[in-house]
This record gives C-alpha cells, sequence and structure tokens, in this order.
C-alpha cells in the first residue's frame, strides 16, 4: 500500500507541474513513458474537458490508444468516436511522446484510419444541363466515404437501400414520388460499419414547394425528351432525363467575286449582264480554300479533357409543371436541400 502512494505521489506532483506551466503533454509523457497506462488515461481524461480546442485531437487520439493497452474496448470505441467523429480526424501532433511511443501510437492510429466508418459529406447529385417538365422519379443521393464499408439507408418507414460503400463517391437513388407531395422535412438514417465499429449519421432532406400559373395560359414549349432508366434486380437504381437541341447548320464563309473584275467566275447560263442581281459567283480558288479548312478541321484531333457531367450540390431547384384543382397548369419550383443532422456510437 505505500508503495502505491509512494508511485501516486510523483505522478500527482508531475501532473500539478504540468498543468501550472500549461503543458498537459510533459505529465502525461512520463506516465506512458513508464508504462503507466491506467493512470495516464484517468488523468488525461480528467484534463480533457478544460483542454484547448487545438489540443483535444491529439488528446483523443492518445486515449483511444491507452484504453486500447488496457484492453479496455468500451473506452478506446469512446475516444476512437470522438477522435474521428467530433473532432473530425484532427491534426495530431504526439513528437512529444519517446520516439518508440511516438511510433507505436501512430501506427495505432494509421491502422483505424484505414477501417474507421465515417462520411466525409453527403452530397444532392444533378447532371449538367438535365431539366424535366415533371417532377422527379428519383432523388440521388452522392455519399463520399474515405473507406470502405457496410450502410443501411432508411427513412421514417424503414430501410431503402443497403450494401458497401466503397472509397470516394458512391451514388444512391432514392425514390422521388412522395417527397414533393408537400412541403416537409423528411429524415433519413445511414448506419456505418467497419472494422466492428457501427455509427449512425442522421441526414435531413427539406423539400420547400412554391407554385405558380404558367405564364400567360399559353402551352409550355415541348421539346424531345430521352429517358434512360436503370434497373438492379427489378428495382430502380437511378434514372436519367435529356432534351433534345437542335444543331446550327453549317456556315461556309466564301466571299462573293467580283464578276465585272474576273468573268470567269460568272454561273453558267447567267446573262452577260454584270450588274444583274442573278448573277453569283464565288472563286474557285476561294471554295478550294475552304474545302481545305474544312478537311483540317475534320482530321484535326477534338478530344476533350474529361469534365465530369454531374454536380455535386448541398441544395437544388427543382422546376416542374402539374395541373391544378381548375384543370389550369401551375410552375412549381421545389428547393430541395440536404443537411447532417448529427452522428452517434452504436454500442
Amino acid at each position: 500500500m505505500r508503495r502505491n502512494r509512494c508511485v501516486l505521489l510523483p505522478a500527482a506532483l508531475l501532473l500539478a507541474v504540468g498543468l501550472l506551466s500549461g503543458s498537459w503533454r510533459t505529465s502525461i509523457a512520463v506516465l506512458v513513458q513508464a508504462g503507466n497506462y491506467a493512470e495516464a488515461a484517468e488523468s488525461l481524461a480528467g484534463l480533457y474537458p478544460d483542454l484547448d480546442t487545438a489540443d483535444k485531437a491529439e488528446a483523443s487520439a492518445l486515449l483511444a490508444f491507452l484504453f486500447a493497452k488496457q484492453n479496455a474496448s468500451g473506452g478506446e470505441r469512446q475516444w476512437l468516436f470522438e477522435f474521428f467523429v467530433v473532432q473530425g480526424e484532427g491534426s495530431a501532433d504526439l513528437s512529444f511522446l519517446e520516439t518508440y511511443r511516438n511510433r507505436e501510437v501512430t501506427a495505432y492510429l494509421n491502422g483505424w484510419r484505414i477501417k474507421y466508418p465515417r462520411l466525409r459529406e453527403a452530397w444532392i447529385i444533378t447532371r449538367k444541363g438535365e431539366s424535366s417538365p415533371a417532377a422527379p422519379a428519383a432523388l440521388v443521393l452522392g455519399l463520399e466515404t474515405q473507406v470502405e464499408m457496410l450502410f443501411k439507408l432508411s427513412d421514417e418507414q424503414g430501410p431503402l437501400r443497403g450494401g458497401v460503400l466503397h472509397r470516394g463517391l458512391n451514388l444512391i437513388a432514392v425514390e422521388a414520388g412522395r417527397l414533393f407531395d408537400s412541403s416537409r422535412t423528411h429524415l433519413f438514417t445511414l448506419d456505418l460499419k467497419s472494422g466492428g465499429i457501427e455509427i449512425r449519421e442522421e441526414l435531413a432532406l427539406e423539400v420547400r414547394l412554391s407554385s405558380e400559373p404558367a405564364s400567360s395560359g399559353a402551352p409550355r414549349p415541348m421539346d424531345l425528351e430521352y429517358k434512360v432508366t436503370l434497373f438492379a434486380g427489378g428495382r430502380q437504381v437511378g434514372a436519367s432525363r435529356k432534351t433534345g437541341q437542335d444543331k446550327n447548320p453549317l456556315a461556309l464563309d466564301i466571299p462573293k467575286a467580283n464578276l465585272r473584275a474576273n468573268p470567269m467566275f460568272k454561273p453558267p447560263g447567267a446573262s452577260d449582264d454584270p450588274f444583274d442581281p442573278s448573277n453569283r459567283g464565288v472563286s474557285i480558288l476561294d471554295a478550294i480554300g475552304v474545302a481545305y479548312g474544312l478537311l483540317q478541321d475534320l482530321f484535326k484531333d477534338k478530344t476533350r479533357p474529361y469534365e465530369s457531367t454531374i454536380e455535386k450540390k448541398s441544395s437544388e431547384n427543382y422546376v416542374y409543371y402539374a395541373g391544378s384543382e381548375g384543370g389550369k397548369e401551375n410552375r412549381i419550383t421545389a428547393l430541395v436541400t440536404l443537411k447532417a443532422r448529427g452522428v452517434s456510437f452504436k454500442d
């Protein structure tokens, strides 16, 4: 019993000195170097609420490591969540530890970086230049992740989609019919699982509708429309509409020939009067030059740099037309906004 008191007393003094000097790192480093993981974890956890925000990332990372060294999975998971989710995987400078311990903690964190489930961003995905005269049949959500993980997307009614999210941008289609029935906020839950850890993200999809009579009651212009729908296992997972546009006719700029100065360019069968407005001609040399330019343009490498056809947005306006109770047509504007509501740790 006396031996334990002798060990705790110097440790308490070191912590007091560290707090007075404003440096908790020195005091904790001494305990870690001595292998007193439990005492270091207890002390640092007690100091954590009062630490500067800039210090909390490395403190939470170190706390996760200290609990892992004690095989205390509950504490380890708690502080991993604090580091990766709450602190956003901020900068963790552990150079205040002895070199060997620094490398050990860094290796521990790197192991979790490649498997801890977390969502980087959530977007509404649209296709550039796409428009539709009707309400969208589906909304495409873009889930951007840093690691591969299992997922389950649910709404108020129950599960919608599930499977594997790969590192990078993942496109998930959600049937949109009921989303445009009225102005309201729709709640979604996204369960993510990897490395034995499961977290839940809450997403809010806010839909605000406004309507006005179609201008002057005139019928809206109708363009050619092309629709492509993608099905997997009998279920629609994506849809895209395109509106056709007329191509501009080819214009050849060949200067007119001066027939008074160059009668050789007079069209066959034309009158001899150089002022006759029906006399029109071009220089065969100019025509050959234009043709040569067309051939050069034909064989020119027109490969454009790759440009993505999709856009990632946090909000989007959808404009479409719908009939009203009076039989007239209304122009509907739907402002759709996607927001993250919060993240929780699932035991």
